[in-house]
């Protein structure tokens, strides 16, 4: 079989729908629906015979922003991260009042290791005491 792979829809970035993404998106949801409860029936060219083909969407594959729309969760400000969510430590830089992320990393460290209790090279006067954010199951998810 030849793998095949289908472009459903592109969405130029300065002229995105924002939050009005499910009006392109509904017919490729509807259509999914579709082959994935009741299938549809296709002809098998090599066996010469007709089946019901099911098919399922693997993966989409887009920028963050637009992985923010599709997920409904933001990808900007305090809580830019959808992957650790409200557990982020993001800061606010007061010389540019942006939000940074910088030694955010160091509460994925061993609870152990030396970096976590390095007060000079990374936050200033700060230790790291907190555990990792836990490992999300794929129900959790």
């Amino acid at each position: 079989m030849k793998k095949e792979f289908f472009l459903t829809a592109l969405i130029p970035g300065p002229s995105d729908p924002r939050h009005k993404i499910d009006v392109y998106l509904q017919p490729l949801i509807d259509d999914l629906c579709t082959l994935w409860n009741d299938g549809i029936p296709t002809f098998d060219v090599s066996l010469r015979q007709d089946f019901f083909m099911k098919a399922a969407l693997m993966w989409t594959i887009n920028d963050f922003p637009t992985y923010g729309m599709l997920s409904g969760w933001t990808t900007t400000g305090r809580l830019g991260y959808p992957i650790c969510m409200e557990r982020l430590k993001a800061f606010t830089n007061l010389n540019f009042h942006k939000v940074c992320y910088f030694d955010c990393h160091s509460q994925f460290l061993p609870l152990n290791h030396a970096y976590r209790m390095n007060k000079k090279s990374f936050k200033k006067g700060r230790v790291e005491t907190s555990p990792p954010p836990p490992c999300l199951s794929s129900l959790d998810v």
